[in-house]
């Protein structure tokens, strides 16, 4: 009795980590076999914090990127007021973001190759709009844009 017990448990602590881990949105990338899950949209203060997951579903692996600063970059769209918003650097102009690193001499970025199977999870941070903005368009390098996203409050 108490295996089964503990079974379902864990059982229902799966499904319960599964339902709170379903993205917001997908989309398929450029990149043959890769998809992109958009995962959390959440603003605290100022601050506006992207989560996604690259999945990896293709037979072979492939090289991706994700730039945050530089040339041809991830940024944010406030489509009710036409405003562009880029991720934040600390004092050093570092972005805070995903680990990154200088991916060409232009652009500082996420740069890997992806396993086949295997999914790369990042964030980045961003300036928030304003409290009456309560969606936002996500624009990342090699998908398509992710438009109208809710953003919820912290």
């Amino acid at each position: 009795m108490l295996l089964i017990i503990m079974v379902l448990w864990f059982v229902g602590a799966d499904l319960a980590f599964a339902a709170a881990a379903e993205p917001i949105e997908s989309a398929a990338t450029n990149w043959e076999g890769v998809t992109v899950h958009l995962m959390k949209v959440t603003r605290k203060r100022n601050v506006l914090t992207v989560k996604w997951a690259a999945v990896n579903e293709g037979e072979k692996k492939q090289s991706i990127c994700f730039g945050f600063t530089g040339k041809n970059v991830c940024y944010t769209v406030d489509e009710e007021n036409g405003t562009k918003y880029y991720v934040l650097t600390d004092k050093e102009g570092n972005p805070m973001a995903s680990a990154n690193e200088w991916v060409d001499s232009n652009t500082n970025g996420y740069s890997r190759e992806l396993k086949a199977g295997s999914t790369a999870r990042l964030w980045m941070k961003l300036p928030a709009p304003s409290a009456e903005i309560t969606e936002i368009s996500i624009f990342l390098n090699e998908t398509e844009p992710f438009e109208d996203i809710p953003i919820t409050d912290k």
